[in-house]
């Protein structure tokens, strides 16, 4: 895979532990956001998913993840006209971090108003996004 060109709303950024570039979209935005390594990660989302069911990459397992380290949900954000907002138009207006629904079902972690990824979905319109509780 070719690493794709930084921009203005994204920048690659890949921590799976051996550089693949593979369908972990969740613990790579998860552990990016909290600032905890890789396989902490997966093993607490592991846990979570042998104990709920429910697949890791799955909101209802990973929404409980998140909410247990004091994340909350908020829900999709809309324009006056009820139109959805790109990824690149909510970097534009989000300050500090989140995890964010983009797409059809991609997370990331969206960082100072970019998005830490291996590929650039910044076109893609953000869905409910998770911020850590004040």
């Amino acid at each position: 895979m070719k690493i794709p060109e930084n921009t203005e709303y994204f920048t690659y950024y890949n921590v799976n532990p051996k550089g693949k570039h593979t369908t972990d979209c969740v613990i790579r935005a998860i552990c990016t956001a909290l600032g905890q390594g890789y396989e902490e990660t997966v093993m607490e989302l592991t846990k979570l998913w042998l104990d709920s069911g429910y697949e890791m990459s799955e909101p209802s397992c990973f929404g409980k993840y998140l909410k247990s380290k004091g994340w909350k949900k908020n829900k999709q954000p809309r324009k006056e006209n009820n139109k959805r907002y790109t990824g690149k138009e909510f970097c534009k207006m989000f300050t500090g971090t989140c995890v964010a629904n983009i797409g059809c079902g991609h997370i990331v972690c969206i960082k100072n108003g970019k998005i830490l990824d291996i590929w650039d979905s910044s076109d893609g319109c953000i869905g409910n996004y998770w911020t850590l509780e004040e």
